[in-house]
């Protein structure tokens, strides 16, 4: 008899035994989530349970007290956000974190700002990029010189999606 049984993928992501305290108060207690590519997941639960705390372990805002991360069946060391880019993992926040008094494209690269051989702004290349990255996730998005606070809020949320999967 043969086993039909599909082998067993590798979680993209791999929580396992997070836990977090802050004071005497436990925000994440023993707290395991794995992640499968081509799954679509949602974290439910109450008030104060513990779902932004366990995003913000996941993108190395908070520094979890216990339990280990995988990313791709190897163990990933996520002290802060930059080593959680290192991984590929990058949050979008309720707030979204844009400037609003700057373009699409000064939001997409703040930070990492592209420039000429001169050591200037290379606008017209990041205005390039950033028309690139939007028509892939919004191809109706026409307003890249505006300030992002004119946007709508759909528009502001495409900017900063945009914005974690240039890098």
């Amino acid at each position: 008899m043969t086993d039909k049984t599909a082998p067993a993928a590798t979680a993209l992501i791999d929580m396992r035994n997070i836990s977090i305290a802050f004071g005497g108060i436990r925000a994440v207690d023993d707290a395991s989530i794995d992640l499968f590519p081509g799954e679509v997941v949602a974290l439910l639960g109450h008030n104060g349970a513990g779902k932004s705390t366990l995003i913000k372990i996941l993108s190395g805002a908070y520094k979890r007290d216990s339990g280990q991360i995988f990313v791709n069946g190897e163990e990933a060391s996520i002290s802060n956000p930059r080593d959680a880019k290192k991984y590929g993992i990058e949050t979008i926040y309720q707030t979204l974190a844009l400037a609003d008094n700057v373009d699409a494209a000064a939001n997409l690269f703040l930070g990492r700002e592209l420039m000429t051989a001169w050591g200037t702004l290379d606008d017209v290349a990041m205005e390039a990029e950033a028309r690139k990255v939007m028509g892939r996730l919004n191809p109706r998005f026409q307003r890249f010189k505006e300030p992002v606070i004119k946007l709508s809020g759909g528009q502001r949320q495409s900017v900063a999606i945009a914005r974690a999967i240039l890098f």
